[in-house]
């Protein structure tokens, strides 16, 4: 219950908490807590009325939670709660009994716990100074404890926006921030570009911008050049290298790292040995198609910014650019560009080279990927619990539910490319990353509209929901003399959707970074876990899609 509240699916963890008579039982200090803090996440997503009563009701819960078992955890989250339920005055009278000095000595997360609890309370009183004084001492004592951090100031930054409070305050309690760097490949065209003396210059304004960036977590490529050279900068610096490659590893050494020598070689091994993480965004070899390394550096560039949400830290792109327009689909240029339309930070390291020329390992226009190849949104959907219908409810269900999918496509603003339907199933395919999560919501808003009951349906029909972006080919299906929309990355959005819980909307890593680097404003993604591994399709890391 906990994954479906984590997946956005609340409604129908509640409705699962309440199927298997949780909500009687009052001797499980785990078991109260899941229930209060269901109710909580249904009073934070709603407005006026609701809000209001599951707030209350959220509060009885962690009220409950204190009187049976003690503990702090209980009480704040009460306190916390009361205030949203819009009882100021009793949330202040209940928190004033919390705002003692901390009790918890030592070091360690349970440590920093206890005083980041005290620091809230201490918030509740109206008391910043000693807010921010024993929050201070809170993260002195798990000072690299960031997902615990990041826990601690979604809260404040909840309750800053319930009183009015501005949440500047916090800036000095956030995590390292999170980078993407980007930067000019070598060019043998162009012998000399980044080597001998600039290179140097280049790493000593890289161990500069790393420090004073506060980058703490590094995303980005590993091509010779200014790549393996930032890449450097982030492990001297005792920080977080997480890359992403554009095609297989073999293959992109070979085209971006051997042709510029051993020594490149031998620095990217080290930096590939050092890395936290390596994602590719295509295990396929490169094959001519400069529009895979756009689509790794949009992956990279997402997975900052999904990073700093979930540490409540800042995303930033550091950039080495020569000044010059990218000669193609893929550069320093189009990152800069894509990063912009998040209206995030953007600093630059300046460097001078020549006008480019074609980037090496780039293959003549006969050679290039076909060009039926584009970048698409895809959503599969189902209904968990058709195959179980009864053969006189398959009408009324094509009549309402499907009728209903039909009407929401109908009307959306920015329509699907191409549409697939089979039984319950629904395969969409968008131009545009938003224009897809904008469907997935709009469809299970008009599904959780339904009267299923009243229908003559069960109200355990849930509309599940998967999502992925990436390049596919835009063919003619031969036995259908329509277009097909086919390849690697369909087959990953159909992967994802039967581990979708139902009620809710989930996406891959690739979207959820397409979405959270431009249409932050419009929707969120938050990580909810990986898919199950299957035979030759690994386990993937899967996103839940939710309106801001």
């Amino acid at each position: 219950m906990l994954c479906l509240a984590r997946a956005g699916a609340v409604d129908f963890a509640r409705t699962e908490y309440v199927r298997l008579g949780l909500d009687r039982i009052d001797d499980d200090p785990e078991i109260i807590a899941l229930g209060a803090r269901l109710l909580k996440d249904v009073a934070l997503a709603t407005r006026g009325r609701r809000r209001t009563a599951f707030a209350k009701a959220s509060a009885r819960r962690y009220q409950a939670l204190f009187q049976r078992f003690g503990g702090l955890y209980g009480a704040i989250n009460a306190a916390t709660m009361t205030l949203v339920a819009g009882d100021h005055a009793d949330a202040r009278a209940q928190a004033a009994a919390l705002s003692g000095p901390s009790l918890a000595a030592g070091t360690g997360e349970a440590a920093y716990y206890e005083a980041a609890g005290r620091a809230e309370a201490l918030f509740l009183t109206g008391s910043l100074a000693a807010a921010r004084e024993t929050l201070a001492e809170a993260v002195a004592k798990a000072p690299r404890a960031f997902a615990a951090h990041a826990s601690t100031l979604r809260q404040l930054e909840m309750l800053c926006g319930e009183t009015g409070v501005d949440p500047a305050w916090l800036a000095p309690f956030r995590p390292p921030a999170c980078a993407h760097f980007t930067g000019h490949i070598l060019d043998a065209s162009r012998e000399g570009a980044l080597t001998n003396g600039l290179e140097g210059d280049l790493r000593d304004e890289a161990d500069r911008m790393v420090k004073a960036q506060r980058v703490g977590f590094a995303y980005g490529g590993l091509a010779a050049g200014a790549d393996i050279v930032f890449a450097e900068a982030v492990l001297a610096a005792g920080a977080e290298l997480n890359l992403v490659l554009p095609v297989s590893l073999e293959s992109f050494v070979a085209v971006s790292v051997a042709p510029f020598g051993t020594a490149w070689r031998e620095r990217f091994d080290r930096c590939l040995a050092s890395a936290t993480s390596v994602r590719y965004a295509s295990p396929d070899p490169y094959v001519g198609d400069e529009q895979v390394f756009a689509y790794a550096s949009q992956i990279a560039m997402g997975c900052a910014v999904l990073r700093a949400q979930t540490l409540s830290a800042e995303a930033v792109q550091v950039a080495v650019w020569d000044g010059h327009a990218a000669a193609g689909p893929a550069g320093v240029a189009v990152d800069m560009a894509y990063w912009a339309k998040g209206r995030r930070r953007q600093v630059v390291i300046s460097v001078r080279r020549p006008p480019p020329s074609p980037a090496p390992g780039s293959c003549p226009p006969e050679a290039s990927a076909s060009a039926s190849r584009a970048m698409k949104a895809m959503l599969f959907t189902d209904v968990k619990g058709f195959g179980a219908l009864r053969d006189e409810q398959i009408p009324a269900f094509i009549e309402a539910v499907m009728g209903q999918m039909a009407k929401v496509v109908d009307g959306l603003d920015a329509p699907p490319r191409h549409i697939e339907t089979w039984g319950d199933g629904l395969f969409l395919v968008f131009d545009q990353p938003i224009d897809a999560a904008v469907a997935a919501l709009a469809l299970q808003e008009a599904h959780r509209a339904l009267d299923l009951r009243g229908l003559g349906l069960p109200r355990s029909l849930g509309l599940r929901i998967g999502g992925h972006y990436g390049p596919v080919h835009l063919t003619t299906n031969p036995l259908t003399k329509t277009l097909a929309v086919v390849g690697a990355h369909v087959v990953i959005a159909a992967r994802i959707e039967p581990d979708v819980a139902p009620g809710s909307a989930c996406v891959s890593e690739a979207l959820a970074a397409a979405l959270a680097t431009c249409h932050g404003d419009r929707v969120r993604c938050g990580y909810v876990g990986r898919t199950r591994g299957r035979k030759d399709f690994p386990a993937t890391p899967i996103f839940n899609l939710t309106r801001v």
